[in-house]
């Protein structure tokens, strides 16, 4: 992503988008609509609508719609990043799946309505990609997802990548000259999942006190105002 932007594509649609726009709810009822069968499969004017503003897509829940992606944008550029199954599938265990099966997050869920979003949406996605139950299942889905992509984008417009590689193939492949002076960015994906879910921890928690602020200190009020007037009330009575 940090590569992409790089190169021009400012608006760029990742997972932390899909929290910072409140995009959870679409995402759902997009997977209950492909895999469950709760309503027709999103088209063109649904995609367009939650990612007309965008220049890219990358990473999960978009990666669990390729087909209906690459049928609505027939004339992208696909970018197929590969790396070992293994490294991949040790990455994927220190994150989305540690999310996933930590206790904390479902319990954020049940005072803030953001984080209850995220969570339906974490359901959503582990329930049908790998049955939940990522560590059997993961390679499989890893290996069947990258050999889908390849049948459905043509040769031309798909470019098999590995970060490692640097900016010249994908430069040649998006048409734009390599950034001079500029180190590729390489980023620690399971560093910068980590760092961004404490973040998100920390913010639902303090969404959480302000909205118990509300509630407690006007009960407070109310409690030391009756208290006060019980007090007078008493008072008068004795004098």
């Amino acid at each position: 992503m940090a590569a992409l932007k790089e190169l021009g594509y400012n608006d760029v649609y990742h997972m932390k988008e899909v929290y910072m726009r409140n995009d959870a709810d679409f995402w759902v009822a997009a997977f209950e609509a492909k895999y469950e069968g709760k309503s027709v499969e999103y088209g063109k004017e649904q995609w367009d609508h939650l990612l007309g503003d965008c220049m890219a897509i990358t990473d999960i829940p978009a990666a669990a719609f390729a087909p209906e992606l690459i049928a609505a944008y027939p004339d992208a550029k696909v970018i197929l990043t590969t790396r070992s199954v293994d490294g991949w599938y040790r990455s994927m265990l220190a994150t989305v799946y540690a999310a996933h099966v930590d206790p904390w997050r479902k319990l954020q869920s049940l005072w803030d309505a953001k984080a209850a979003s995220m969570w339906a949406l974490r359901k959503k996605y582990h329930e049908h990609l790998w049955w939940n139950d990522f560590p059997r299942y993961g390679k499989r889905f890893f290996k069947e997802h990258n050999d889908l992509v390849r049948s459905l984008v043509p040769p031309d417009r798909l470019l098999e990548y590995e970060v490692r590689e640097g900016w010249e193939p994908l430069c040649a492949f998006l048409g734009k000259e390599v950034p001079v002076g500029k180190v590729y960015p390489w980023i620690n994906k399971t560093d910068d999942f980590q760092r961004t879910s404490r973040e998100v921890t920390v913010r639902v928690y303090w969404r959480y006190v302000e909205g118990m602020a509300r509630v407690v200190v006007p009960v407070a009020a109310v409690g030391a105002a009756f208290w006060w007037r019980s007090g007078i009330k008493a008072f008068l009575s004795r004098s």
